[in-house]
């Protein structure tokens, strides 16, 4: 007898317990399991991906902004004195490379996660009908 995780709910619960005692996932010994079960369990986890994509797009987002912010702060301090800045010789630009490339990266993975969910739904849909 070992300790596992819930698939639903990541609780701890034994092996040969039938179902969790805190979100009632049933676990069953034969294999099969409740389609509607399934479902919830493939929303549960894409929300809990996307949850985690999200909090990595925002500090994406942050990066970028600490290389925008000098570069702006540096450009209106030319400005003011008279003196050309050449913004792309600012360090700034790297920082807001890096952070918008990070950026695309996450949202491509948002995109494919969610097909994959797509795909995983639908067959969770066929073991229904």
């Amino acid at each position: 007898m070992a300790l596992i995780n819930c698939p639903s709910c990541r609780t701890k619960i034994s092996t040969i317990a039938e179902a969790c005692p805190n979100c009632g996932f049933a676990m069953k010994k034969d294999g099969k399991a409740n389609p509607e079960e399934i479902k919830l369990f493939l929303k549960r986890q894409l929300r809990d991906r996307m949850y985690i994509l999200r909090m990595f797009s925002y500090v994406a987002m942050s990066i970028t902004m600490i290389g925008a912010l000098p570069m702006l702060w540096d450009y209106i301090k030319g400005l003011e004195i008279g003196e050309a800045v050449v913004l792309k010789e600012h360090w700034g630009i790297y920082v807001v490379a890096i952070g918008f490339f990070c950026y695309l990266i996450i949202r491509g993975t948002m995109i494919y996660v969610k097909s994959e969910h797509r795909k995983k739904w639908k067959e969770a849909n066929n073991l229904i009908n």
